[in-house]
This record gives C-alpha cells, sequence and structure tokens, in this order.
C-alpha cells in the first residue's frame, strides 16, 4: 500500500516546484555586479507557461555612468522549475551588448550569475 502512495507524492511534489516557479510574475529588486560595476534593476516580469518577459528599468545610484531610468525590454526568459534565465540588450559608449542572468527562484527570493560582453558577476533579487 505504501508503494502505491508514492506516485502521489511524486506528482504532488512536481506540483509543489511549479507552483514556487509560477510565482516569479510580478515586481522584483534586483542587485548585481559584474567585475568592479555595481547596479540596481526594477524588474517587471510576465511568465507565459516556462517564458519570461517583461521589463528591466536602472535604478538611480551615486554612479555617474548609471542612466536611472533606461528600459531594457526582455529578449529571451525561460523558467524550468526553479531555474530562471533572462536576456536583456544594453549599451555603453557606442557598444551594444547582451546581459544575461541566469538563477535559481526560492520563493521570494532569486540568486545567480550575470554574463555581459566578456565579464561574468553575480546578482540576488527580491520580489518587491
Amino acid at each position: 500500500m505504501k508503494y502505491a502512495l508514492l506516485p502521489l507524492m511524486a506528482v504532488a511534489m512536481a506540483g509543489v516546484a511549479s507552483a514556487a516557479s509560477a510565482e516569479v510574475s510580478g515586481r522584483w529588486r534586483v542587485a548585481g555586479k559584474v567585475s568592479s560595476f555595481a547596479f540596481t534593476l526594477t524588474c517587471d516580469f510576465r511568465r507565459d507557461g516556462d517564458r519570461l518577459g517583461g521589463v528591466c528599468v536602472d535604478a538611480s545610484t551615486n554612479n555617474p555612468k548609471v542612466n536611472a531610468g533606461k528600459s531594457h525590454v526582455l529578449t529571451a526568459g525561460s523558467i524550468t522549475g526553479d531555474k530562471i534565465s533572462w536576456t536583456y540588450r544594453s549599451s555603453f559608449l557606442f557598444s551594444k551588448f547582451d546581459v544575461t542572468f541566469k538563477g535559481i527562484q526560492t520563493g521570494n527570493r532569486m540568486s545567480g550569475t550575470i554574463s555581459a560582453q566578456g565579464h561574468d558577476g553575480t546578482f540576488t533579487a527580491a520580489r518587491q
């Protein structure tokens, strides 16, 4: 009898993982650092199945190189279980490049890595 419950438990646990990752839609505050460049974003995510869309906006900082209020529309995004990734196009001076975030979502928190123009960094995020 107890072996008959194992498939039901597996289905129930899969539902919990899907429900947790389904909660990615909404506003998130993202703090990251690539090389010596630290930044903060406000990202509004929209989930559509296993795809992620939305926009990230540069937040105000004390860094004059940051163009506060600049919007970055996501060009790619995906969600698989608790794994999340998104990419947007950015620019610095005359150079345009992709910024890619890959991480793990745990409830109202995320953390992971960033790749931008051949440089790597880390990020953390919290739901607002």
